[in-house]
């Protein structure tokens, strides 16, 4: 199942729109019922998940990725696929749990399909504000005025990974990246140790070169019907 904007207001949200500011008890309804409907569900598109972020806490957020694991999921809202490894999430406790994503290296794999999902998960929890949801003004409100909506949308903007790859494709823009991953303490999930800046550089630029674009300068009238 895909979930859009528009599902999120209509099963999510219509029903507190009665007032601005949220009781704690909505709020928490609220956040179960985010999680319920993504646990076995993904994002339509980048604009599905941003939008999330008003609703999100670091904390509500990890919750939706252990609900998805648990459905053999990829912890990413944004991807269908199972992770690379399945585990049953029953077969260990979570002294045991920390230990293995402590010191194994590829533990994240049992969590997220990929490094690549791994690393947009941690890039978008780290932007995700703390503050509780029911101190959040409006934020659930679907119809707001042009400076409620700009208001809401500034405090609580969101820049993914995958963004950040797309615009950032020279070698300083890479360095400047890396840089700003570092300061996130952002992980690769090997032995809870910051990967080396030429590792990292080399993932990145495998990445880059999966999703660039590339333009034509005299691009046919007909465009790729042309091709053979």
């Amino acid at each position: 199942m895909i979930i859009t904007i528009s599902d999120i207001q209509d099963v999510v949200l219509r029903p507190f729109q009665n007032h601005r500011q949220l009781s704690m008890r909505e709020a928490e309804t609220i956040s179960l019922e985010l999680i319920g409907i993504l646990c076995d569900s993904s994002c339509k598109n980048e604009e599905t998940l941003k939008y999330m972020a008003r609703l999100f806490t670091q904390d509500t957020y990890q919750d939706l990725i252990d609900e998805r694991n648990l459905n053999k999921m990829c912890g990413y809202p944004l991807c269908a696929q199972p992770p690379e490894r399945v585990r049953d999430p029953f077969s260990v406790n979570d002294t045991t749990k920390r230990f293995l994503w402590d010191n194994n290296p590829y533990a994240y794999l049992s969590t997220y399909c990929s490094k690549f999902h791994f690393r947009c998960s941690q890039f978008y929890r780290v932007q995700l504000s703390e503050e509780a949801l029911f101190a959040r003004t409006g934020v659930h409100l679907v119809q707001q005025s042009q400076e409620e909506r700009q208001s809401v949308e500034s405090m609580y903007k969101i820049t993914l990974f995958e963004e950040l790859l797309r615009e950032k494709s020279s070698e300083e823009d890479l360095e400047s990246l890396i840089a700003g991953l570092k300061k996130l303490g952002l992980q690769s999930g090997d032995s809870g140790v910051a990967e080396t800046d030429q590792q990292t550089q080399d993932d990145i630029s495998k990445w880059l070169s999966e999703i660039k674009i590339v333009e034509t300068e005299e691009p046919s009238i007909l465009g790729d019907f042309t091709k053979d």
